[in-house]
């Protein structure tokens, strides 16, 4: 009798342990970092340009169209895209459901452009922009850090007398 009492206390607590070790990989929480990096290209007439982001959202793989959505990032800033040539730099970090992420859309607000040593603004063509996630999206694991880079290539185009316009685009992959 006593055998069976060992044996059934030993299998109740291999089930909580099992039980408990799904739950925290299944429904535990990550950190997702979001970076960001633009390529040596050619911006068009301007030698810097200046972008200022807002409302960096993540989407869960396997939700539904608008339900899928979180905020990956809850701060907006500036960033001179001169300063992350062909280097990454860190804009922001939030706390996310475990779990496979396949698109990331942000806001790109303003742009200020540098023409020949002077700042100018620029109006920023679609500001949304939804990005897909290559690699098949991004795996967030519970107590994990990953980090995400969005690889932006804007194009300014225009003139003084026209005015400037940016034209964002972007990519996002796993680092």
């Amino acid at each position: 009798m006593k055998t069976w009492k060992e044996v059934l206390t030993g299998l109740l607590i291999a089930s909580v342990i099992i039980g408990g070790t799904y739950s925290y990989f299944a429904y535990g929480y990550g950190t997702l970092v979001v970076e960001i990096m633009d390529p040596p290209e050619h911006w068009g007439p301007a030698s810097k340009v200046y972008i200022h982001y807002s409302a960096i959202m993540i989407h869960r793989a396997d939700a539904g169209n608008e339900s899928g959505w979180f905020t990956a990032v809850q701060s907006d800033g500036w960033i001179d895209l001169s300063e992350v040539l062909n280097v990454s730099k860190a804009i922001g970090q939030g706390s996310l459901q475990a779990g496979l992420y396949n698109l990331i859309r942000f806001n790109v607000t303003e742009a200020i452009i540098d023409v020949n040593g002077e700042n100018k603004t620029a109006t920023v063509e679609s500001g949304m922009l939804n990005v897909p996630i290559t690699r098949s999206g991004i795996q967030v694991k519970a107590g994990q850090t990953v980090y995400l880079v969005i690889d932006i290539t804007p194009r300014v185009v225009g003139s003084e007398a026209q005015g400037f316009r940016v034209v964002p685009a972007a990519r996002a992959l796993p680092a």
